[in-house]
């Protein structure tokens, strides 16, 4: 069982001196109050619609935050599912209420921290979501609905008040305007959260007619086992407070329980207005009340909603935009504001932080929200342009994480979990390009022991993608496709392997520099030169047999089933990449006939993989680079083209303004990168590719009274090729700029035409690659000694099995072992065939005096009633509809192929609920023993079964229970494939009929009651 950790209050930790300052080398300042107020046209504030994303899948907020700030003070609906992961959409029609902290356009869902909702009715429960008004949620209309950076305002029209939200760092401010005289209610309600949290514990205080406080403790596979603490204080007294716990009342000032809630009642009369602020904390109540006093005591709410927007002002003025179009305008400055909400501070003004179980202390501030899987490909890029301090502090808060809390750094980490819903580090391109660009802050040799440490780990397995296959990519410097998403892990990991080694050879770590050089080379052995694409390649060596015009295979072997983006992401290897397509001309041509390709592809198609140019599709992340990559090739007007399309179809100033989630920031990031006219294709190498400006005059600020600054003359809807460029008033025709060039400052101006100049920017020297022979002969190397194989996949055996290891490279030896031990070079010699009459687990490796040793290939040879039967046998059938993961008609159960601990390796069975399988042998076998395959995986809803029931007969309409086997209690989180066996009497059966009992409902700690878990199977056998 989950644990709850006993709630621990205590003193105010430190005495703040001069209260209402931000935690040491936090930039929260506005501007200086006296500097004159912009004109309307002028302030980029009028252009920024927080609506742009909150429509369709983009999955971002409408509400109140500051920029990468703690507190994200936003509307949240009641209902779950994809649309709903920042707890808002606009097609909903329903508030529930005002939660604290949400996520700005991710792919997954959680937080939804401590919500409050004014209301008219004297209750604490939210009531039917089909009945708005018959509890506290209440419904609303976009047209009295209204955002703007840090602050929104709604009115709900069944509790008729009008509820406006501002927020600091730390605290929301609410402010809530009862038009009735009458009832006149708020109630604050820690137990909502959003889609996958489940809040299971809470406590709230009553401590004084104007101020409770309390916490909630929550789970989720998104944001781990965690609590938010809170400390609200009211503008105006309550007349009456009411305690609830389950929406029933209970007595007393303060409450701990499973559901606690609170309703607070106000006196009727005066001018109806009741304003709030409300400090939270990832530490505990002191936190809580010292992020209070700092940022909220003495403070009103339109003080605060100036100095929010004050400082968004500030924030978005980094950057000034001009075009004629207003649409245009909308978008970037959106854009922009998108780009500045995440990653996301957790550490109190005390320094305190919550990360990965640990209460711990910091001098650095510390941040969370880290999508990095997205967001290193632009958005902190970005930032060390617009802001390399901030850069600055949230890479020293990734690096904090090794040097001083000891961890690994995270894959993807929500409020202080690393959920490890992504694959490879690539928290190691934002800390080496900060690294590389100097930028301050950063501790050059405690971030490179940080990256250094994930490029070894082995710990860090996807709980989507699988493992992460790092001993394969140790051995052969690319994952082996027995491991999902192999091609995808292996390219990311190579990148990243790159990013290391450029660090490495900064710091004069030649050793270092040579072995990620080298390292980031591996995905060459994946290259196919029929289609030149990366195809997914076994540890034998041998490529896998896969369709490329159906779903099935690709998201198999590639995140999102993205065959397309990741054979064209060798962003560190380019010039080799181009010489294996033949050339630049070739390669362009191959790259420009991904765009055009629109043949249809059968199956299931991934929802992040949206917003196609041809098989180029704009909503999923690692193709972001793929239109830049033609100014490698010598063709920047076939950049030129493809950029200004996507800008053109991808983004709109509507609702549904974005192709997919924003995933905090970096759909946006791209945007404003782009519209500027250049791009990071591969950060870390201090470049930036151009595209084409996409508004007439952009302004880039840059400290020191520097600024760049970008001009397209003659810019239109019809002129988007460059015909020509200067830098400073000379004549440019670089098709890209170096880190230097841009923070140096002044002016790059562009002459821009209806048709492609293919002069401009196009000889090799005008690269960033440079000249070089681009047909020269690319080394190949393999690593290590293929591993050996059996050519038959199936390990089911009869009676008897003869075992044909082979391994595909002349000279080498074989070894094997069959006592579970690892073979080395002293194990068994294996001289002919293994011939086996019993279960056994056969390990082997292959060995080469030159290449060393492979990986060990683990077989497990079964015996089985399955295999040898009257032909066309045996056969399954699943009595229940609904299985949600593997094959519909339950055959993967009985073909051979045993899961892993990850579901995401597709070999699973899965349904919410019971399976019944029913086996026709074709004609009656007498087994003895049933084997069954289960997933425990509570964190990703999947329990194991509670019972397991085997029905046979001679037809499957009078079969009679022969065994049965209760599962042992469940023994809490953890994520693990476990085989049972179940002795049968051992009569001869024509059928078998398997009834493997669902849990149910999902343990109360980590789900809302009501939520039924998965159950998932792999592998049924007879003997």
């Amino acid at each position: 069982m989950i644990r709850r950790r006993k709630l621990f209050i205590a003193a105010l930790l430190l005495a703040l001196a001069g209260q209402g300052q931000a935690h040491r080398g936090e930039v929260v300042a506005a501007p200086p109050a006296a500097s004159a107020p912009l004109p309307a046209s002028d302030d980029p504030l009028t252009y920024v619609d927080p609506m742009i994303g909150t429509n369709g899948d983009g999955h971002v907020f409408p509400g109140a935050t500051l920029p990468f700030g703690m507190v994200q003070l936003s509307p949240s609906n009641a209902r779950d599912g994809w649309k709903w992961t920042s707890g808002y959409h606009f097609s909903d029609t329903v508030i529930d209420g005002f939660a604290h902290t949400h996520i700005s356009g991710a792919g997954l869902g959680a937080l939804g921290d401590i919500l409050l909702m004014p209301t008219r009715v004297a209750g604490t429960a939210a009531g039917p979501l089909d009945r708005p008004g018959s509890g506290y949620r209440s419904r609303f209309s976009h047209a009295r609905e209204h955002a703007e950076p840090g602050y929104y305002r709604v009115h709900l029209d069944d509790a008729d008040v009008d509820a406006e939200l501002t927020a600091t760092l730390r605290t929301g401010f609410h402010r809530y305007s009862f038009n009735d005289p009458r009832d006149r209610y708020v109630v604050i309600d820690p137990l909502h959260a959003v889609g996958d949290d489940h809040a299971y514990r809470s406590e709230i205080e009553w401590v004084s007619d104007r101020e409770i406080r309390g916490w909630r403790r929550t789970i989720g596979p998104s944001a781990g086992d965690r609590a938010v603490y809170f400390v609200a204080r009211f503008s105006k007294p309550f007349v009456r407070v009411q305690l609830t716990d389950d929406d029933r009342l209970v007595a007393g000032r303060e409450r701990e329980g499973a559901a606690v809630r609170a309703l607070l009642q106000f006196a009727p009369g005066g001018d109806g207005k009741v304003e709030v602020a409300v400090a939270i904390s990832h530490t505990g109540l002191a936190g809580a009340q010292a992020n209070f006093a700092a940022e909220a005591a003495g403070r009103d709410f339109d003080q605060v909603r100036a100095d929010a927007q004050r400082i968004w002002r500030t924030r978005l003025a980094a950057i000034t935009a001009d075009d004629p179009s207003a649409a245009k305008k909308r978008i970037f400055y959106t854009a922009l504001y998108h780009a500045s909400i995440a990653p996301n501070l957790i550490s109190d003004v005390t320094g305190t932080y919550y990360v990965e179980g640990k209460v711990r202390r910091s001098r650095i501030p510390q941040y969370s929200n880290f999508s990095n899987w997205d967001t290193y490909r632009a958005l902190h890029p970005l930032l060390t342009i617009t802001d390399p301090a901030q850069a600055g502090r949230i890479v020293a808060s990734m690096v904090s994480r090794h040097s001083e809390a000891g961890l690994i750094l995270p894959s993807w980490e929500a409020v202080g979990h690393d959920n490890r819903v992504m694959i490879g580090y690539s928290m190691v391109s934002p800390i080496a390009d900060a690294v590389l660009k100097g930028l301050p802050g950063v501790d050059p040799r405690a971030a490179y022991a940080a990256i250094r440490a994930s490029a070894f780990d082995r710990t860090k397995n996807s709980n989507v993608y699988d493992r992460n296959g790092m001993d394969g990519y140790l051995t052969y410097g690319f994952v082996p496709a027995e491991v999902a998403s192999s091609v995808s892990k292996t390219t990311e990991q190579n990148y990243e392997d790159w990013a290391i080694g450029r660090v490495a050879a900064k710091l004069g770590l030649k050793a270092d520099a040579a072995l990620f050089a080298r390292r980031a080379t591996g995905w060459r052995q994946l290259y196919d030169a029929k289609t030149g694409y990366l195809l997914p390649r076994l540890a034998d060596g041998r490529f896998v047999p896969m369709r490329r015009d159906d779903w099935g295979d690709l998201n198999r072997h590639y995140v999102s089933g993205n065959i397309w983006a990741y054979s064209a992401y060798t962003p560190q290897d380019m010039a080799a990449a181009i010489r294996l397509h033949g050339g630049r001309a070739a390669y362009a041509d191959w790259l420009d006939g991904i765009f055009r390709d629109t043949r249809p592809i059968g199956g299931e198609q991934h929802v992040d993989l949206s917003g196609f140019i041809g098989r180029y599709g704009h909503g999923d992340e690692p193709g972001h680079e793929m239109a830049y990559l033609f100014d490698l090739a010598g063709q920047p007007w076939r950049t030129q083209y493809y950029v200004n399309r996507v800008m053109r179809e991808m983004y709109t100033d509507r609702p549904d303004g974005l192709v997919n989630n924003d995933d905090l920031g970096q759909m946006s990031a791209w945007y404003v990168m782009s519209a500027l006219g250049f791009y990071p294709v591969t950060p870390g190498d201090l470049t930036y590719q151009i595209g084409a400006p996409y508004l007439r005059h952009a302004r880039i600020a840059l400290g020191g009274g520097r600024a760049l600054t970008i001009d397209a003359e003659g810019l239109s809807d019809d002129n988007i090729y460059v015909q020509s460029a200067t830098l400073n008033g000379r004549p440019f025709t670089a098709d890209y700029l170096t880190h230097a060039q841009i923070m140096a400052g002044g002016t790059l101006r562009f002459t821009m035409g209806p048709r492609p100049n293919r002069d401009w920017g196009s000889r090799p020297a005008d690269t960033s690659l440079g000249a070089f022979d681009d047909r020269a002969p690319v080394a190949i190397a393999q690593r290590a000694p293929w591993a050996p194989y059996d050519g038959v996949d199936d390990p089911r055996f009869a009676t008897t099995r003869t075992v044909v290891l082979r391994a595909d490279q002349p000279g080498v030896t074989i070894r094997y072992t069959t006592d579970g031990r690892d073979p080395d070079a002293r194990a068994a010699l294996l001289a002919a065939p293994l011939t086996i009459d019993r279960d056994t687990v056969v390990k082997a490796v292959t060995i080469d005096l030159r290449l060393g040793r492979s990986t060990v290939l683990t077989r497990r040879y079964v015996k089985s009633l399955l295999v040898a039967g009257p032909a066309g046998y045996p056969r399954i059938a699943i009595a229940e509809k609904g299985i949600g993961y593997g094959a519909a008609d339950g055959s993967m159960l009985i073909d051979g192929v045993t899961g892993t601990a990850a579901y995401g390796d597709r070999k699973w069975t899965g349904r919410l609920g019971t399976i019944t399988a029913t086996i026709d042998l074709g004609a009656p076998r007498a087994a003895t023993t049933l084997t069954l395959g289960y997933l425990d995986d509570a964190t990703n809803g999947i329990m194991p079964p509670r019972r397991i029931e085997i029905l046979a007969g001679q037809s499957p309409d009078a079969l009679a229970p022969i065994a049965a086997r209760d599962i042992a209690p469940w023994r809490g989180m953890r994520q693990q494939a476990e085989r049972i066996s179940v002795p049968l009497p051992g009569r001869a059966y024509r059928y078998y009929r398997i009834r493997t009992i669902a849990w149910g409902d999902l343990p109360a700690s980590l789900s809302a009651p009501g939520r039924a878990a998965w159950l998932f199977l792999d592998e049924i056998n007879l003997q």
